[in-house]
Order: structure tokens, then C-alpha cells, then sequence
């Protein structure tokens, strides 16, 4: 998929109003178009479905591209799924109807939306007075004060006589200039809001591309159902292309996938970019209009995108919300759905459907949260802050789980060099720990550089020690644990890379030490009661005054006359310790002993050239089996290697 990162290319303007006022005739007036296509729609004179119509915008650069909605009440959601991608809103207020609830519910869905502009056009002026006319728009100003709308004109228009047309169409293209282009995080994202086919081409699904852009022959994934598909071809305003991009109405014909298969709600996106969740955390801001106040679990519709699926929602910081109050929830979905953070989202009642309320996700992917969770809520309200501090929180949240940049933007919709430049900030400050590549993260490379913060990075480093200290709590005659088992314990909380960096940071702290491959805990000493040492002491003179024909350990023991488990738990701490060796499963040596050999071995070697075990064995007075294990020892552990009979220096 590529990642390019182009200019939008169209402005969308979404119609909002009342059903009758006359959204679709402005806009046919405006472009010369009918948005009303299905039989039905031509039938009873409404608009049932979403409309898409192009409007020719000579000597300007970004053709403005209109999405006519239904206005019925029953037909909200289809609204709300129009309306969820728009850069500015065109309200449709008739002046002989003047606001209805329906307007108010339209506009405060726009609102929720967080659109930042738009125009009022007063409809219909042809059937009313002057007098009536400005009646009208004094109560149209009354309900966009204080809103993103509070200066916006408001035009007096006719699509019968075509007064005020041209004036509603020129503060169009004013607009056009204005509109802020949307930010790019380079990864392909398009809602879709319609899906049909075409005779000939098959399977067609159409939408705002949000970020990113798509070329013919790329693979996308459907989401979230996670269906893939292949592009096969392009239209951009009824033009094939071969590729198109942020910003712009598009409309793909998809193989490998069946009509039945898709809906309006589902996103088509670069395979893998997106989690599909059944939990979303927000920010809610609970409409003034709202009849009653908000219940903790109340059942409700969700608006996210272009999909609807059914939640509860769960207060996190109160126990009520009340009409015009903002609260932090979490939404325990139905059904999954897709979104990232900064999505806005709309929320209506479940039965009867009324528009309450809605906001902008703050986490697309949580852990479940308990209520009044002080750490919980003081981590979303993070969320709502700069970009640097939702990094950190996204690093926090993420636990014993290392990110690498580039899923870490997708994961947030940001570009990759803004999380670079936030992330090298927090690593100037402390507050991350860069973890060595690797992992199996899908469409990661295994050398890309992974971070978590330091609050779980010292957690898991705590851990670790405690490993070592349960290790030797239940093994008190141990002074090292073996790697392999240190490593098998730690795996099952975190990853290898993470293990690996921790050893080589506690190991530089002097807190922990490796000798061969076992680990020892730093101040850690095998300690023995006064029966147990005088009985190791005794165990330790046998042997160092065995020399180099030391006895079995069996014999050893029935010597001292020890138990058994208590006999080798003793001779265990003494080899701990480096007092005692054992090279083979029936020999074992005082390490003075050893040490005396290994001057021989090396003497000799360093007079011949090489040793043998018979030369070995007339040096030291003993049997083979003696000569052959000290050699094999040495070999073992690098000092020495084997030539056929002969051992020379490694």
C-alpha cells in the first residue's frame, strides 16, 4: 500500500435539515443534478438514501463534492453516516416551516461532529413574505449562537426562481479556500457508505478517503470482519483512475469478495492497519436537550464513522450524567467495530431514537476499566493532551508490549515523523526504554527499534529479580539459577528482547551476575545453620585432602554417616560456592585441586606443546578415569582442546 502523502482534492459538503426542506432541490439548483436515483425516493419525494454529486468548480482547486442526507427522522443514522466525514455543512432551513426539532437535531449532530464550518441556506422564500423571511432568520441566529456557525450567513434562497442560488454557491467556493486539509498519517482509511455493483465490474464500495491513498492492484482488508480483497479499479467523480487519495469521494470495484458481504459501517483499509474492538473510551458531552439524565450501563446506539452498532455505556468518573455535562466512559460494544483515537463519535437513544449526546474516542483499544479508577481517568484525560502526551499514555497503556513507530502511529492516526519526534523527546526525558528489534509483529521488520515506558520497563525489571529471589528462596542451598530456566519464567509476562535488555542493565548495575549460563543475585550468599556447616566443612577437607584421587560422593556421605537429601543439598552449596567441582557424574574434586592440575596441564603443555591422558595420569600418580575427566573438564571449558590423543591450548 503505498504512503505517499497527496493534497485533498475535494471539499465535502454535507446537507443537514428537515425532511421536506428542501435539501435536495438547493442542491440539483446548485449542480444541475437530482440526488434523489432510487425508484422509491423519485416516488414519495424524499430522500431515503445518501446522494453524491459533484459540482463543477471552474478555477478552483478543490472541487467541492456534496452529500445530500435523508432528513426523516427514521433515517437519523443515515444521516449521521453521511454527515460523519464532511468538511463543512450546508443547513437547510425552510422559510415557511422556519426550525424544527429535526433541524436542532441535525445541527446538533454537526456540532457533536466537531465541524468547524458551514452556511445556512433559508429555503423557499418564494412561498413567504419578507416580514417572514427575516422572522426566520432571526431564530435561525438564535440557535447557532455560540456554535461553529455563530458567523455564518445566512442566505435567503429559492431553487424555484433561482434567487439567492448563486450567492449560496459563491460562499461555497469561499469556504472551499478556508477548509483546513485534513491531516494524513499515510495509511490508507476510507468508511464506506455505500456498496452496490455495477454490470460488468461486479462489486463496488464507495466513500471519503480519510488518509492515505489506494492504487489499482493493491490489496485492502475489510474491516472488521477482516476480508480481504483485491483493487481492481478506480472512479473518482465518474473518471477511472489508477490511483486516488486523501480527501476525495472515491469509489472502488473490489474482487475476491461478494456484495453480501459488505455493508455501510465497515471500513476498507491497508491490510493489518486497523484492530477491530468491542471497547471504545471517550469523552462524552451529554446534550442540554437531553429529557432525562444518563445512567452508568444505559443501553444505547453508536454512531462511529459510517457504522452503528449497538452499546452500554459505562461512566468512569460519576455515577449520573446530567443534560449538558462532559464525562469519561468506556463503551462496551455489541458488536465490534473499527476507529481510531480523535474519531468523533454520536450516540442516540436505543428506543425511541433520539440524538443525546456523542464526542471524540480517546482509546480505540482498552483494557477494561474499573469505575472511579483514579489511574484510569487520570490516563484518559491524558489522552485529551498533546501529542507527546499521548504517546507516553499510548506507551503506558500498552504495558509489558514494546512499540515500534510505525505501529504506533497507525495505531493513533498520526504521521510517523511527529510519533519520532514525540518519542525522542520522551527518551531524552527518561521516559521511555528503547528495546533491541524482533518480536513476530506482523509486517514488522525484525530490526526496527521497539520502546516501552519505564514505568512497566522497571515493573518487569522488579520481576525479574523477584524471579531470581523465589528461585532462591525455594532453593536455599543454590547460589546461581540457571538462564534457560530464568528465561522460560520470564517469557511467560514479556518478550525475549525485553529479557535480554534487562539482564544487560541489571548486569551493568552490578545487580545481578552471569558465570557461564547461570545467573546470580548480587549480595545473594548460601547461608547454613551451625549443624549443616560443620558438616559441610568436614565434606570439604575430605576432598582437599583427597588431592587428585578424590572418593565417590556415595562414599563420602556413608563416611559422615549424613542422610542423603541432606548430604547432597550440602555438597550442592559447597559446588555453588566454587569449593567443590564436579566434572562427571563420579567425580568431583576440591577446586584447589583443580586449579593444581590445570598448572600442570598448562606446564607441560608449554614444554611439549601437548599432554596426553596417560601423561596426564603418570603427572599426577592417578587412575585414567581421574586423568580423563580433568582433561575433559578443561576442554569444556574453553582452556583446553582435544587433537586426536593429544590436548593443546584453545
Amino acid at each position: 500500500m503505498s504512503q505517499t502523502i497527496v493534497e485533498t482534492g475535494h471539499i465535502i459538503i454535507g446537507t443537514a435539515g428537515h425532511i421536506d426542506h428542501g435539501k435536495t432541490a438547493l442542491v440539483k439548483a446548485l449542480t444541475g443534478i437530482d440526488a434523489d436515483t432510487l425508484p422509491e425516493e423519485k416516488k414519495r419525494g424524499i430522500t431515503i438514501e445518501l446522494g453524491f454529486i459533484f459540482m463543477e468548480t471552474p478555477g478552483v482547486d478543490r472541487q467541492i463534492v456534496f452529500i445530500d442526507v435523508p432528513g426523516h427522522e427514521k433515517l437519523v443514522k443515515t444521516m449521521v453516516a453521511g454527515a460523519s466525514n464532511i468538511d463543512a455543512a450546508l443547513l437547510v432551513i425552510a422559510a415557511d416551516d422556519g426550525v424544527s426539532a429535526q433541524t436542532v437535531e441535525h445541527f446538533d449532530i454537526l456540532r457533536l461532529l466537531g465541524i468547524e464550518s458551514g452556511i445556512v441556506a433559508l429555503t423557499k422564500i418564494d412561498l413567504v413574505d419578507s416580514e417572514r423571511v427575516r422572522a426566520v432568520a432571526e431564530d435561525v441566529k438564535s440557535l447557532v449562537a455560540g456554535t461553529f456557525m455563530s458567523d455564518a450567513p445566512v442566505i435567503p434562497v429559492s431553487s424555484v426562481t433561482g434567487a439567492g442560488v448563486e450567492e449560496v454557491r459563491s460562499t461555497l467556493f469561499s469556504i472551499g479556500q478556508c477548509v483546513r486539509k485534513r491531516r494524513d498519517s499515510g495509511i490508507f482509511r476510507m468508511p464506506i457508505d455505500r456498496v452496490f455493483t455495477m454490470p460488468g465490474f461486479g462489486v463496488v464500495i464507495a466513500g471519503t478517503i480519510l488518509s492515505g491513498q489506494v492504487g489499482v492492484g493493491d490489496r485492502v482488508e475489510i474491516f472488521p470482519e477482516g476480508i480481504s480483497a483485491r483493487v481492481r479499479g478506480i472512479q473518482v467523480h465518474s473518471q477511472s483512475r489508477e490511483e486516488s487519495s486523501i480527501g476525495r469521494r472515491t469509489a472502488i470495484n473490489v474482487q475476491d469478495v461478494r456484495k453480501e458481504q459488505l455493508r455501510r459501517g465497515q471500513c476498507a483499509a491497508a491490510p493489518g492497519s486497523l484492530s477491530p474492538t468491542f471497547r471504545l473510551d471517550a469523552r462524552l458531552h451529554f446534550l442540554k436537550s437531553a429529557s432525562k439524565e444518563l445512567r452508568n450501563r444505559s443501553r444505547l446506539r453508536l454512531h462511529v464513522q459510517t457504522d452503528e452498532v449497538i452499546c452500554r455505556v459505562v461512566l468512569l468518573d460519576r455515577e449520573v450524567l446530567l443534560p449538558g455535562e462532559a464525562g469519561l466512559v468506556q463503551l462496551m460494544l455489541e458488536s465490534p467495530t473499527v476507529a481510531l483515537p480523535k474519531n468523533r463519535f454520536i450516540v442516540r437513544t436505543f428506543s425511541p431514537m433520539q440524538t443525546i449526546g456523542g464526542g471524540q474516542i480517546l482509546d480505540a483499544s482498552p483494557r477494561r476499566h474499573k469505575r472511579f479508577d483514579l489511574s484510569a481517568v487520570e490516563g484518559l484525560e491524558k489522552l485529551e493532551g498533546s501529542l507527546v502526551d499521548i504517546v507516553e499514555q499510548t506507551f503506558l497503556n500498552a504495558g509489558f508490549e514494546p512499540k515500534g513507530l510505525s505501529a504506533l502511529a497507525a495505531s493513533i492516526g498520526a504521521k510517523e515523523n511527529e510519533v519520532r519526534s514525540a518519542v525522542q523527546e520522551l527518551l531524552q526525558s527518561g521516559k521511555l526504554v528503547k528495546i533491541a528489534g524482533g518480536g513476530s509483529g506482523t509486517g514488522r521488520s525484525v530490526s526496527e527499534d521497539r520502546y516501552l515506558h519505564v514505568r512497566p520497563y522497571d515493573e518487569l525489571t522488579a520481576k525479574l529479580v523477584d524471579l531470581l529471589k523465589d528461585y532462591f528462596g525455594k532453593n536455599p542451598y543454590k547460589l546461581l539459577m540457571p538462564l534457560a530456566d530464568l528465561q522460560s519464567r520470564f517469557l511467560k509476562i514479556a518478550e525475549r528482547q525485553i529479557f535480554e535488555g534487562i539482564i544487560d542493565d541489571l548486569c551493568k548495575k552490578k545487580t545481578i551476575y552471569k558465570k557461564n549460563s547461570r545467573m546470580g543475585l548480587v549480595g545473594h550468599e548460601i547461608k547454613l545453620r551451625h549443624g549443616e556447616q560443620v558438616l559441610a566443612d568436614e565434606i570439604e577437607g575430605i576432598f582437599r585432602e583427597a588431592r587428585f584421587s578424590p572418593p565417590l560422593e556415595e562414599d563420602v556421605r556413608k563416611q559422615i554417616g549424613a542422610e542423603p537429601g541432606a548430604f547432597t543439598n550440602l555438597v550442592d552449596s559447597l559446588i555453588e560456592r566454587g569449593c567443590l567441582v564436579r566434572l562427571s557424574d563420579k567425580v568431583t574434586y576440591h577446586s584447589e585441586c583443580v586449579q593444581a592440575a590445570r598448572g600442570i596441564v598448562l606446564e607441560h603443555i608449554r614444554k611439549n606443546g601437548s599432554i596426553t591422558v596417560a601423561e596426564l595420569r603418570d603427572k599426577l600418580g592417578v587412575s585414567r578415569k581421574y586423568a580423563l575427566a580433568l582433561l575433559e573438564h578443561f576442554d569444556n571449558i574453553g582452556l583446553t582442546r582435544r587433537e586426536g590423543d593429544k590436548h593443546v591450548v584453545r
